[in-house]
């Protein structure tokens, strides 16, 4: 059966954090509805992801067990782990959408990342020096994108996994960057023709992803361990 947009979503990320997390070389393991890593999860990553709709605190609580959990991807917006003593980080949306006809091409100023001078100003630029790692230059479903202009940078990563290409990593030093979120359609469009979209998006980022023709498909929330 095919999964729907949200599961889809959900699955597209979950590789995707296994992925980032197979470059730190950190163990991962997937228990009845829920994902997660059997140490500690890189900078910015969840310990925890619910993988379905059907997950419950229960089933956070046994693949937990008795280690130190910073933070959980409430994947469905769907848990209340607050009893647990965790409290909520963020609030966000899915986004979808369906691929393109590329008519709108993204500016020339784009590039792959294909080296590791390039990927080194690519996370210098958003703070991930310690989080992204060169092997996932030699992973063929994964794919950085960076567009430099007039001192300013942008860039994104695309990952295939679920019959989706999941966007994340969305970022611009130029605040005003009216095209960015067109330009990530154009390109993903073309370099994966005729997969569709989707990822996670809040606040300002959110209402762009929205206005460039993406659609919000539902919710999802970070908890994090109470200080």
């Amino acid at each position: 059966m095919m999964m729907d947009r949200v599961d889809a979503a959900v699955q597209n990320n979950i590789a995707w954090c296994g992925t980032v997390c197979d470059t730190h070389g950190i163990a991962q393991a997937a228990h009845s509805h829920v994902w997660g890593v059997l140490s500690k999860a890189p900078a910015f990553y969840p310990d925890i992801i619910s993988s379905s709709r059907n997950a419950t605190t229960a089933d956070v609580q046994a693949f937990a067990g008795r280690r130190d959990i910073l933070s959980i991807k409430d994947s469905y917006a769907n848990l209340d782990l607050s009893p647990f003593g965790f409290d909520i980080l963020l609030e966000a949306e899915w986004i979808y959408r369906d691929s393109i006809s590329v008519s709108r091409p993204a500016r020339a100023s784009w590039r792959l990342i294909a080296t590791e001078k390039d990927l080194m100003s690519w996370t210098h630029a958003n703070g991930l020096q310690d989080v992204i790692k060169a092997d996932l230059l030699k992973q063929t479903a994964v794919k950085l994108f960076m567009h430099e202009e007039e001192g300013e940078i942008s860039g994104f990563i695309a990952n295939l996994a679920a019959g989706v290409v999941g966007i994340s990593n969305v970022f611009t030093t130029n605040h005003a960057n009216e095209g960015l979120w067109l330009d990530i359609a154009s390109i993903v469009s073309a370099e994966f023709p005729g997969v569709p979209m989707v990822g996670y998006e809040r606040a300002g980022d959110l209402s762009a992803a929205l206005l460039s023709g993406f659609t919000s498909i539902g919710s999802l929330r970070v908890w994090v361990k109470s200080s």
